[in-house]
């Protein structure tokens, strides 16, 4: 069985997103991958890959989750090392990882192992034998989803995947990628569905993962978890063309990061979050030539999230963090009370009900941390619901960094409510009752094709800036 690697992409060393800051965690000259955070947010685990010499060497590191301190945990065997996606057990002591193995006459083949930290010495944790199986993830119960399959000739998606382009791949490769489900302390593989990158719910109940759609390509999918019955209620959550693969959940599990490939371009790979309750998509790296993937959401020891991944913004791969941009209602920003993260405006209505126009405002100081920002875009949003009661303000989460006022509407039966939301900003700004430190203005609004943003559900996009 041939595992394919991924190509590196040679990028310029960019490393401020247009739309969100994207700070270096590692800086060593191998290449850093597959980040996990966790479960106690003190440690990050991650994969050392080493490209020189005959055979690429890949192991476990663990480190603080400021990526310093980092010790190997993995040391593998063989002619080729290769120990790789790592995820640890809800007791933070404990890692799995996909572990090349030799079976038997040099046979090699791919299987689930568990390593304690500070030891080198892991344990074999799947049983499949002549299977292999790799990308394992560990629930908050202990549970085990892993990929596995029995064809052992067929080429492995790389990292990121394999690109197929225009040309669907054959369905019998697809159908080898399965993901399965060992419960705790059990042995018996449950039921197996096609499928790559399982990742638990943070509540250990449903499970998404990236599968193969014949029209639009990878696409991220959600099932629930039944102990009796496995995996259930599949449902697809993503369908724009390209590729969108790696998902994983936020910490209050109403969101899920991925990573997304846009068609006919063969190197920029994004990071992209999606709510699962609605569906609205919102970019959070906006890097042109880079690849930015394999996303951790993560919570910190000190209460702030993040969102890992790793990148080759200066040529190689190194782990990357940044700050999301949504709070979610019932969330709380990282860096200090969200600007009206907790406002669920109930006037005028609920979300979906018929006759409201859908608004997000965006908070895109480009000092979201400071006073101003803070409470800039709750005002503009409690404004907006006192003006007109056929405006449905959503939530209000952090934008891009533009630092300008914009008015953005998804259709062109919005134009003109969008334009009006704009002047009337405006007319609040130069009359003092709002205060802005930025000197350009809302109006005229302009179409989200012009936006950094793709948002599914939503009608009109207010960014807010206060300077």
């Amino acid at each position: 069985m041939r595992k394919v690697f991924w190509v590196i992409f040679g990028v310029s060393a960019l490393l401020l997103a247009q739309g969100n800051a994207i700070f270096k965690v590692t800086d060593y000259p191998d290449h850093e991958l597959c980040p996990r955070v966790s479960p106690d947010g003190t440690r990050l685990a991650y994969v050392d890959l080493k490209l020189n010499g005959p055979f690429p060497v890949a192991n476990i590191r663990v480190a603080t989750v400021d990526g310093k301190n980092a010790m190997l945990s993995t040391t593998g065997q063989g002619p080729q090392i290769d120990n790789q996606y790592p995820s640890w057990f809800p007791n933070s002591a404990q890692i799995a990882y996909e572990r090349q193995v030799i079976v038997a006459n040099n046979f090699t083949t791919y299987s689930i192992w568990a390593v304690p930290l500070n030891s080198a010495n892991g344990t074999q944790l799947v049983q499949n034998n002549y299977n292999f199986s790799v990308m394992p993830d560990v629930s908050v119960n202990g549970d085990v989803v892993f990929v596995t399959s029995g064809n052992l000739n067929s080429p492995f998606p790389g990292f990121p995947p394999t690109r197929y382009g225009d040309v669907p791949p054959p369905a019998s490769a697809m159908g080898n990628f399965m993901i399965a489900i060992q419960p705790a302390g059990e042995s018996v593989v449950m039921n197996a569905v096609p499928g790559l990158y399982p990742r638990w719910s943070p509540d250990g109940k449903m499970i998404a993962y990236s599968a193969w759609n014949p029209t639009t390509g990878w696409d991220i999918f959600v099932a629930d978890y039944d102990p009796a019955q496995g995996l259930i209620n599949f449902r697809q959550i993503t369908s724009e063309p390209g590729d969108e693969f790696a998902p994983d959940w936020s910490p209050d599990g109403n969101w899920i990061a991925y990573a997304y490939a846009r068609p006919n371009t063969p190197t920029p790979v994004n990071i992209y979050i999606i709510n699962v309750n609605n569906g609205t998509i919102i970019q959070e790296t906006l890097e042109p030539n880079a690849v930015i993937t394999m996303p951790d959401w993560a919570k910190t020891a000190d209460g702030k999230e993040y969102i890992y991944c790793c990148a080759n913004l200066d040529g190689d791969f190194d782990i990357y963090r940044i700050v999301p941009m949504v709070n979610t209602i019932k969330g709380a920003s990282p860096s200090g009370p969200a600007p009206g993260a907790s406002l669920n405006i109930s006037t005028p209505g609920q979300k979906g009900q018929e006759g409201k126009i859908r608004v997000i405002v965006l908070n895109t100081s480009s000092d979201k941390a400071a006073a101003p920002a803070q409470g800039f875009a709750k005002k503009v949003a409690e404004k907006l619901a006192e003006w007109n009661s056929d405006l449905n303000i959503i939530s209000i989460i952090n934008g891009a960094d533009s630092g300008e006022p914009h008015i953005y509407y998804t259709s062109e039966e919005y134009k003109k409510v969008a334009n009006d939301i704009a002047l009337y900003l405006d007319g609040l700004i130069s009359s003092g009752v709002l205060y802005s430190e930025t000197e350009y203005t809302f109006f005229p609004a302009e179409p989200i094709s012009s936006s950094p943003y793709k948002l599914k559900n939503i009608d009109i996009v207010v960014e807010a800036p206060a300077n």
